[in-house]
């Protein structure tokens, strides 16, 4: 189910993104310089769909099976902003960027299973987490693009700080450390100038954005029908943010 959701939010951004080509095919040119190739710098701020996540809730448990069974989990909104920068004057092909943003992903439709002896009860709990990647890299104008609108592909790497909380009838987690991930990514998109030295930029990546956490309850034992059960303290786990993701902003060029 969750590589349908995928190919379907790809096909579904790649019509998002190559819709102002057909709007501008269709609209008549002309000579305004809308985009001044001597710009070298240009700032992007942007909002963010993403279409999923994981949680990996066993990443110490000796059993491989185990450690590295995970939960789907579903994705978010966030914003962000980028700075790009093109070396060479009156040449736009390549461009250097360094982005950052927000993201934060609630999911309150989980189980949890707990066990303590012969004793087996599922309960409902709550993930909430939040990612703020850091990533840098490079984008290149295909050839096709012309002078107004233009598509490009790129990729580069990232590192990725995030917390979470776990939330389980009334008890919550609080957090004791946090170790950011690591991880490359591919990206594409489209831009469009909408007047002079200002464009609407769309774009997709592809990642697997990810960082793991140690957190604990308050107590460690819920009590569930008049049974205790252990909350497992602490609980190691690693989010996955591995869904596509969708943005769009504007760019001003300077």
């Amino acid at each position: 189910m969750k590589k349908i959701k995928s190919i379907y939010v790809f096909f579904t951004g790649s019509a998002f993104l190559l819709s102002p080509y057909f709007l501008y095919s269709q609209t008549p040119h002309n000579e305004l310089p809308y985009n001044d190739k001597s710009k070298k710098f240009s700032i992007l701020l942007y909002g963010t769909y993403v279409s999923s996540s994981e949680l990996q809730n066993n990443i110490d448990d000796p059993t491989p099976f185990l450690r590295d069974v995970s939960i789907d989990m579903s994705g978010g909104y966030g914003y962000g902003g980028e700075i790009s920068y093109s070396p060479l004057s009156n040449n736009q092909d390549i461009s250097f960027y360094l982005s950052s943003e927000y993201l934060k992903v609630k999911d309150d439709e989980l189980t949890y299973q707990f066990v303590q002896d012969s004793n087996t009860v599922k309960a409902r709990f709550t993930e909430e987490f939040t990612l703020i990647p850091v990533e840098g890299g490079m984008k290149w104008n295909l050839p096709l693009s012309s002078d107004r609108f233009k598509i490009f592909i790129g990729g580069g790497a990232g590192i990725y700080f995030g917390s979470r909380e776990r939330i389980i009838s009334s008890l919550n987690t609080s957090e004791i450390s946090s170790k950011p991930g690591y991880s490359l990514n591919i990206l594409a998109g489209t831009e469009f100038f909408i007047a002079r030295n200002i464009s609407a930029d769309f774009e997709f990546k592809f990642r697997e954005a990810s960082f793991e956490t140690e957190s604990k309850f308050s107590q460690d034992y819920i009590t569930i029908n008049g049974q205790n059960y252990s909350l497992g303290n602490p609980i190691h786990s690693r989010i996955i943010v591995d869904g596509v993701r969708l943005s769009a902003g504007l760019k001003y060029h300077f």
